[in-house]
């Protein structure tokens, strides 16, 4: 199987004034349907910054990020949402949720981003819930879950119109230590059932136990790169 997501000597550089900031230096890395990948690293190692051109948020400065076949790393901005929209879902670990819609109806708001058919939303955005374990709580408020359970809305939503790339960014960082590993889970879920190319970012030492690679990010650079036991 062809990785679905692959990144080729990506680098990215900031000019601060006369220096340059090198956040992300030569990195390559690829992902193929039903893996889980988990990039780890301090603070600062450029973890985001790398997950941001994975996702085509940021524009590499030198190298090229692939997509199913396609090499985008250079597209133009005009041409990078339907790229977006088509094969990433993201997660982010502040949840992101609008407050006054409830768990349905923020699942309801990509899928209409998505062009989804406005009779089909309700259906579409409950079943999402429930493949995360969340069904019974469509109609909840934010207000009123826990932060696991806000997760699991944002994991929902992230799987709006079924793209094959799931990214999340410190998904665990504002849960407790049992519901990061219930979430853990559910990303690991993700790829093994359903068969989504999911990528980890994460200082959470759990989320060693749910990976299949586990590269090791620092000052830009990969250093380590393995497949647990």
């Amino acid at each position: 199987m062809n990785p679905i997501l692959e990144i080729l000597d990506v680098s990215k550089v900031y000019q601060e004034g006369a220096a340059k900031v090198v956040a992300v230096d030569s990195v390559s890395l690829s992902i193929k349907k039903g893996e889980a990948l988990l990039i780890m690293g301090p603070s600062g190692s450029g973890k985001t910054t790398l997950l941001s051109m994975m996702g085509c948020i940021l524009h590499p400065t030198k190298g090229d990020v692939v997509v199913d076949g396609r090499m985008v790393g250079n597209l133009t901005e005009d041409a990078l949402p339907d790229i977006r929209k088509k094969y990433f879902g993201f997660v982010f670990q502040s949840f992101n949720l609008f407050p006054s819609l409830t768990s349905a109806e923020n699942v309801e708001a990509v899928l209409r981003l998505k062009g989804w058919d406005k009779k089909e939303l309700k259906t579409e955005s409950v079943n999402l819930l429930k493949k995360v374990g969340l069904g019974e709580r469509a109609d909840f408020y934010p207000r009123d879950l826990s932060g696991g359970e806000k997760q699991r809305v944002a994991f929902a939503r992230a799987l709006a119109g079924e793209p094959p790339i799931i990214l999340a960014d410190e998904p665990t960082a504002n849960l407790d230590s049992r519901t990061g590993k219930d979430v853990l889970g559910v990303l690991r879920n993700l790829a093994v059932e359903s068969g989504k190319a999911v990528v980890i970012v994460s200082h959470d030492p759990n989320a060693l136990d749910v990976a299949h690679t586990v590269v090791h990010l620092e000052d830009g650079k990969i250093i380590s790169q393995e497949k647990p036991t």
